[in-house]
């Protein structure tokens, strides 16, 4: 008898493992998603302030969807949907001008119903975005170089317009006489700030990277999300 009870219960309790495989099957056939394809982008409007001055890695973000996404006129992510990421990594400021860089990964999305899905998603837009991923805090030593010789030719220009101007003023074909004299002393008022300011790069620190709370950008996908809506 015993036996017979012990048999029974088995078959009972093969059943129902069945039957629980069986609507389980159900539910997962009546689920139903739709694609957003890898490209496509998320404009975002960042939820809190990121700063390489503060940071830690492993800090978490979020960002909120600042437009519907829609598949065949179907909206399947709402704006305001939720968008988590991960400080991966981050270099900060360094001598010789040399600016911080972040790296960015994008964890989940938080669906319309309140499910998160896994993501992949990079940061393109509204940055100084490096090859390799990484968000700069923008320009270098060369950067530096450059703007400091920009300004240098504006000192030289300025005071060269300022020498034609004021032998007009001075009295006919003053400019010839002025002019040779305010061009010596723009190119040498020019090259002091240029060398003077270029050494002072040398040891100055570059730009932390900075991205403000409320701040809107773009990220892309880099592989396919599947959304459930239903």
């Amino acid at each position: 008898m015993r036996k017979i009870f012990q048999k029974l219960f088995a078959l009972i309790m093969t059943l129902s493992m069945c039957a629980m495989s069986s609507f389980a099957y159900q539910i997962k056939a009546d689920a139903q998603t739709r694609r957003l394809p890898r490209g496509t982008k998320l404009n975002l409007v960042m939820a809190e302030p990121l700063s390489t001055s503060s940071m830690q890695v492993g800090d978490m973000f979020s960002a909120r969807l600042t437009n519907d996404l829609k598949v065949d006129g179907r909206t399947i992510l709402p704006s305001g949907s939720l968008v988590r990421g991960t400080v991966e990594d981050y270099k900060g400021t360094g001598r010789l001008s040399r600016s911080a860089l972040l790296y960015l990964t994008f964890d989940h999305v938080v669906t319309g119903q309140g499910k998160q899905l896994p993501v992949s998603a990079a940061v393109c837009s509204n940055f100084e975005i490096l090859e390799d991923g990484a968000i700069s805090g923008g320009g270098n030593y060369w950067d530096e170089l450059k703007r400091n010789t920009k300004k240098s030719g504006k000192i030289i220009s300025r005071t060269t317009q300022w020498g034609i101007k004021s032998g007009d003023e001075l009295f006919p074909g003053g400019r010839f006489l002025v002019t040779p004299i305010a061009a010596i002393g723009g190119t040498i008022g020019g090259g002091v700030y240029l060398v003077g300011d270029s050494i002072i790069d040398l040891f100055r620190k570059g730009n932390d990277v900075i991205i403000d709370q409320g701040i809107v950008f773009d990220a892309i996908l880099i592989e396919p999300l599947d959304v459930p809506i239903s």
